[in-house]
């Protein structure tokens, strides 16, 4: 059974499952953090990135007004962390034009990011999902007191989706032209990656960032304004002792875009899928991914052969989201016997024969199945939540639900691909509410 849990809640829980879930499955360190470096040693001054992880494999220490690569680009504000890099805006003073600094911790020498990337940045970009996908602008290596870090220089986005949701929307989801906008520009975008045999392995909400136009012509004061003014707390050592070198002598706090000046419905008209460090070449799958379970593909639960059609499962949870506000199953307190189950109620889908004996093994753990429950109820459940507005009439939400439908299937071989999607009902219609 799927228990409906307002949309608020939904969005707080994926929100706060996607700040620790990079904490814990991304760091699985051949480093343990130096006796040395103790986090109990230290007055934290500012809500930042643990500092046990600036040690030998793991972050560089940056602080703002810092310029890499001989000069060429100047740090102005800090973007964001997670388990294998911290991520900066920066102005690139050759090109004139402010981009995002990705740079990995140390022990992260041989990327599938960094390779994906290129293979990319070096394609055509003549298809029109290429406009809805994050280029890499240029890369580099910086050596430092942890060792040496592979630097990746992208365009520069705004806030991810999730994000502006929580920020800008009282009912905690998008208004239907804006959902019906971003999900053709993510459908677009994915069918580019599928279109060069490249999978993302981790769409999702939080890895759909919005364009914000105009930046390049902001001076750099106002730049950082636009981002909110840096707010920086030093590192400090409680017995008073020295730092070590491996440490930053401060801390940034990550800046929003989505707290300042930032009007979604004339600025957030664009997209582009963001976050490549899942991402893999058709002929070189991963066995598994880093993927939070209740968006993983029923192949990823079940721990068969990989390949980019995961990527449609993901947009199918995707679409289901961008409308409604939640994801169509659970966040919290799952198990993949749990996820199996809500995947069969939801899609009323069969487990394929080559799964039933693993899924025969769960179903002990797995709640008992209601019976008579269909994806198309829970989406006009979710959506027509007599709390919220509806913009979507009862004949969009039943096309919404068939592009849905038709990518969350369990066998990879009969999910929609992005071009079939493209080519259903919903999108060759004009919008008839909102």
């Amino acid at each position: 059974m799927i228990y409906s849990i307002s949309p608020r809640a939904s969005v707080v829980s994926t929100k706060i499952c996607s700040l620790i879930s990079p904490c814990l499955r991304r760091l699985n360190s051949t480093h343990d953090p130096p006796s040395e470096i103790k986090f109990q040693d230290y007055k934290p001054t500012i809500d930042a990135e643990p500092l046990y992880r600036y040690r030998p494999g793991g972050y560089h220490p940056i602080a703002l007004g810092d310029v890499l690569k001989d000069g060429r680009y100047k740090i102005l504000h800090k973007l964001g962390w997670g388990g294998f890099a911290t991520t900066w805006a920066a102005k690139d003073r050759k090109d004139d034009c402010y981009v995002a600094i990705k740079i990995a911790t140390s022990e992260l020498q041989h990327s599938r990011e960094l390779k994906v990337l290129r293979a990319l940045s070096a394609l055509p970009q003549n298809h029109p999902g290429s406009a809805h996908v994050n280029r890499l602008l240029d890369h580099f290596t910086l050596v430092g007191p942890n060792g040496t870090h592979n630097c990746l220089v992208l365009e520069l986005v705004g806030p991810g989706v999730q994000e502006l949701v929580l920020e800008r929307f009282k009912d905690y989801r998008l208004p239907s032209r804006l959902a019906k906008v971003f999900v053709k520009q993510a459908l677009q975008g994915l069918d580019f990656l599928a279109a060069n045999n490249i999978g993302h392995g981790d769409l999702h909400t939080r890895n759909l960032a919005v364009v914000v136009p105009n930046l390049d012509s902001l001076n750099e004061e106002d730049f950082i304004a636009r981002l909110g003014q840096p707010e920086i707390g030093a590192v400090i050592r409680i017995d008073g002792a020295p730092l070590t070198h491996n440490l930053p002598t401060h801390l940034t706090r990550s800046a929003s875009f989505q707290r300042r000046d930032f009007t979604p419905s004339s600025s957030c008209s664009s997209i582009k899928i963001i976050d490549f460090g899942e991402a893999f070449f058709s002929n070189d799958a991963p066995s598994t991914l880093q993927t939070p379970l209740y968006l993983q593909a029923p192949e990823i639960v079940f721990g068969d052969r990989l390949d980019r059609r995961v990527d449609l499962w993901s947009a199918g949870c995707l679409i289901f989201e961008l409308v409604t506000g939640q994801p169509p199953f659970d966040t919290v307190a799952m198990t993949p016997a749990r996820i199996v189950g809500q995947m069969i109620e939801v899609t009323s889908d069969e487990v394929p024969s080559k799964w039933q004996a693993k899924w025969h093994a769960m179903q002990q753990e797995a709640p008992e199945l209601d019976g008579g429950f269909t994806l198309k109820k829970w989406l006009e459940d979710v959506y027509f939540d007599r709390n919220k507005q509806a913009e979507f009439t009862s004949e969009e939400v039943a096309d919404i639900c068939e592009v849905v439908a038709a990518m969350l299937r369990f066998e990879p071989s009969l999910r929609a691909t992005p071009s079939e999607s493209l080519a259903r009902a919903w999108f060759q219609r004009p919008m008839l509410g909102g």
